[in-house]
């Protein structure tokens, strides 16, 4: 009986936590969330940020992993209704999801303002389906190059 009382406690802060999660820190992004069409589109929640001297500047890839939950689950309101242990296995689906996404940059170093650099995408299929996700068709982006010290 102790057992179960525990595992029902796990089980159900570690759902208040993924919520908490989903509904806070991807407020910059409130913008771009779009839940009536079905589809969240990855790369948009993507971007790369540039630095260092022209010539020998550095890429780094960011990923407000918040948005794309939120928009997947179908937006703030769809998340407050997560209120029971029994939506766990749901949730679930969406974090195995939002887990399998891979982002691969061509190039990260050597970098000159105007130079070309591409983000592309990858995620397991079974797990977008299994949580009845839909992701964009759109599998690679180019950035440009700018913003680095001459």
């Amino acid at each position: 009986m102790l057992k179960r009382k525990r595992t029902a406690a796990f089980i159900a802060a570690a759902m208040m936590g993924f919520l908490i999660v989903l509904s806070g820190c991807g407020a910059d992004k409130k913008a771009q969330i779009d839940t009536t069409d079905g589809v969240t589109n990855i790369l948009d929640y993507v971007t790369v940020e540039f630095s260092g001297k022209n010539g020998e500047g550095t890429a780094f890839v960011k990923v407000d992993y918040d948005g794309i939950e939120t928009e997947m689950v179908g937006g703030e309101e769809k998340i407050k209704e997560f209120e029971d242990v029994g939506d766990l296995a749901e949730l679930t689906k969406y974090i195995n999801a939002v887990s399998s996404i891979s982002l691969n940059i061509d190039k990260n170093t050597g970098l000159s303002n105007g130079d070309q650099v591409v983000v592309s995408v990858s995620y397991d299929e079974t797990a977008a389906t299994s949580a009845g996700v839909t992701f964009g068709e759109e599998t690679s982006r180019a950035y440009e190059v700018k913003g680095l010290k001459k």
